[in-house]
């Protein structure tokens, strides 16, 4: 070919595809994924780029420079690799160069590779050692490893109560893919949950083969690990979603544990991907395996594996030991009985009773800050966000209020409207949680594991190994406590407001709500003693939470899949979100209602509106986010690829003005 197509990152520009000329002396050495320096702009500075594909022609008008040289000849990806990222590029409606942005760590496009420094800080993670002794799997663990081994390269969903023993399973498939010569990239939800299983990997396999990528790792060590990977001296990788993007060599085995959470899916920016479609297709282009594994597996996922004759179920925990005792304390009675703490009589009781017979405690409450909204007393203004159509929350360790989607901070003690003093929080966090715990249980040692409370880097490996040393009597977090963690010692969960995650405008709220609740009652009673569980609730009659006290995800799976296929949602329908956005909201909502009206046509002339299903336009259940006003269009498409490909080149066609923004997000995780 007579041009290569370069990927460089222009300051200002971004990163952008440009066609450079190959020089003769070249042609036989120059491949897909080799770094190149390239000559750029009039003061014809070189910069480092990336080869991602050739051609014979350019666009007339454009005279292109020549490729100055190769600077590592040793390709960073193949054409494997790259066909992935056009795949994620092509499904999820964004260019080739946001996804390669979002794969290549920054510094892949500085051009002397020597400058970079060796990580400062070593990971705690690695100083683990090495142990000889393995569990045996239990009879039913061994059963499903020896169908699963038997299946050809395809997904397969292991559906195990807490504490059933999957990690185990995921370990012995891992010990077989290592010995065929082929490596595995495992993924995890929350970076506290990577570190738990890398440092049980660490102790089964060894930390010299072992590698962590997750956007919390600085740019050093991500180069540092890419290098390994490249020399093939990495065959396990852990990390968070955008791990599968790491260009392992021989892959075997893709494994994602905890696939049911809303982490895996990218809401903002570009690309928008869920990391469990794009290890379908990696898994596809490698011949590898695919695993998914949950307590509370997906709709979609548990729908999928039932009709494919690829589910798994693990009905017993490890060892026989009793799923814990749930209790629901409905908060209205406390109430009316005159306690007004957070914490009811019950789980107060249950709590001294635990840590003096010298167990542990874990408080979930799933929301950070100390509450969720603050209202004047003088004038009733609640004190929003400026920039977002939502309150601000309070944090009482920074005495500021904060917007958790544009980061605005409000530090004044007085009313933004009236100036009064008189401001009242409202609502529960896990900052006022973790006060009133330390109030109400001074005798005994706290600690809060949430975003907001980790200030250092390993710190949240620093908590965890304290409560797993059972030098931390009550650990109190969000979502982040909810799942992994295995501490033997455990005896009591306490959820407070546990009817919080059901009350959302998204069709996926019952089943996030059903999930976490599931998931932290599973937390307790590992070992030998029974655990217990208190759900606080307002509303004790709520059939999901009845559910999840049982752990009764089958019964759960049938009342919300006759739901969803009623209505025509996943996994009967995929969901296509338009989203418009401006400054001015007359005109993001004119300009919805205008690509709705030839939405609707094209589809209708197309004969498809019976499978092509369009919901809206509507203003977004957050209607406001940086000063911006959003308007949605939901397309249910019945028609699978096909409905995909119909709506995305409809939206290619459209031409919007300056002003106007346009997402296009593909299976949303969800529709506020």
């Amino acid at each position: 070919m007579k041009y290569a197509q370069v990927l460089v990152d222009v300051n200002k520009l971004g990163t952008k595809t440009f066609s450079y000329l190959i020089p003769e002396h070249l042609k036989d050495e120059i491949k897909i994924g080799q770094a190149v320096s390239i000559p750029f702009g009039f003061r014809k500075q070189n910069l480092k780029g990336f080869i991602v594909g050739f051609s014979d022609y350019l666009e007339a008008g454009i005279k292109a420079k020549e490729i100055v040289e190769i600077i590592e000849k040793e390709p960073l990806f193949n054409l494997n690799y790259l066909n992935l990222l056009e795949w994620v590029s092509s499904y999820y409606f964004c260019d080739i160069q946001t996804v390669l942005k979002t794969a290549l760590p920054e510094k892949f496009f500085e051009k002397n590779t020597k400058k970079y420094r060796k990580p400062k800080i070593k990971d705690k993670i690695f100083d683990i050692e090495q142990k000889t002794n393995k569990n045996k799997l239990s009879a039913e663990q061994n059963r499903i490893y020896e169908q699963i081994k038997k299946i050809n390269p395809k997904t397969s969903l292991i559906y195990g109560i807490t504490g059933s023993g999957k990690t185990e399973i995921y370990f012995k498939l891992i010990e077989d893919v290592i010995k065929q010569g082929k490596n595995v990239i495992f993924l995890a939800p929350e970076i506290a949950l990577v570190s738990q299983l890398t440092m049980r990997s660490i102790e089964r396999f060894g930390s010299q083969t072992v590698a962590i990528w997750h956007s919390s790792i600085t740019e050093a060590k991500k180069h540092e690990t890419w290098v390994k990977l490249k020399n093939n001296e990495i065959r396990i990788l852990f990390g968070a979603r955008s791990a599968i993007f790491a260009p392992i060599k021989d892959l075997g085995l893709v494994i994602i544990d905890e696939e049911h959470d809303s982490s895996y899916k990218q809401s903002m920016p570009n690309p928008r991907y869920n990391a469990k479609e794009v290890a379908k297709k990696l898994c596809e282009l490698y011949d590898a395996k695919l695993i998914l594994g949950s307590a509370t597996p997906s709709i979609e996922s548990y729908y999928e594996a039932l009709n494919s004759n690829s589910l798994f179920k693990l009905k017993e925990r490890y060892n026989n030991a009793s799923l814990p005792a749930v209790n629901i304390v409905d908060m209205r009675e406390e109430r009316a009985e005159k306690n007004y703490s957070m914490f009811s009589r019950t789980l107060i009781k249950n709590t001294i009773e635990t840590i003096e017979k010298g167990k542990q405690v874990i408080f979930l409450i799933n929301r950070r800050g100390y509450s969720s909204y603050t209202q004047c007393l003088e004038c009733a203004e609640v004190v929003h966000c400026p920039k977002c159509a939502i309150p601000l929350v309070y944090h009482i360790k920074t005495k500021s209020y904060k917007c958790h989607y544009c980061n605005y901070t409000y530090e004044e003690p007085n009313c933004p409207k009236c100036g009064s003093s008189a401001l009242e929080h409202f609502g529960l966090g896990s900052e006022k949680v973790e006060l009133l715990a330390r109030q109400t249980f001074s005798n005994y040692s706290i600690a809060r594991l949430d975003s907001d409370s980790l200030s250092k880097k390993n710190e949240h490996i620093e908590i965890l190994q304290k409560f797993q040393k059972g030098e931390i009597d009550i650990l109190i977090g969000t979502q982040m406590i909810a799942k992994g963690l295995d501490n033997k010692n455990c005896t009591l969960v306490g959820v407070i407001n546990a009817d919080l995650s059901f009350n959302l405008p998204d069709f996926r709220s019952s089943e996030r709500g059903f999930s976490i609740l599931t998931q932290v009652a599973g937390r307790s009673g590992r070992g030998e003693d029974k655990g217990k569980v208190i759900f606080q609730t307002y509303n004790s009659e709520n059939a999901f939470l009845i559910n999840a006290k049982e752990q009764d995800f089958e019964t759960f799976y049938e009342s919300e899949i006759e739901l969803r296929e009623l209505l025509d949602y996943p996994p009967f329908a995929k969901i296509i979100r338009i989203i418009v956005s401006a400054k001015n909201e007359i005109r993001a909502h004119k300009t919805i209602s205008e690509i709705e009206l030839f939405l609707a046509d094209y589809i209708k002339k197309l004969t498809l509106d019976e499978t092509l299903i369009l919901l809206g336009p509507s203003p977004c259940v957050i209607n406001k986010i940086k000063n911006e006003y959003r308007f949605n269009i939901l397309i249910k498409n019945k028609l699978g690829f096909k409905g995909h490909k119909t709506i995305l080149r409809f939206i290619k066609a459209l031409k919007l003005p300056d002003d106007i923004k346009l997402i296009v997000d593909i299976d949303p995780g969800d529709i506020l």
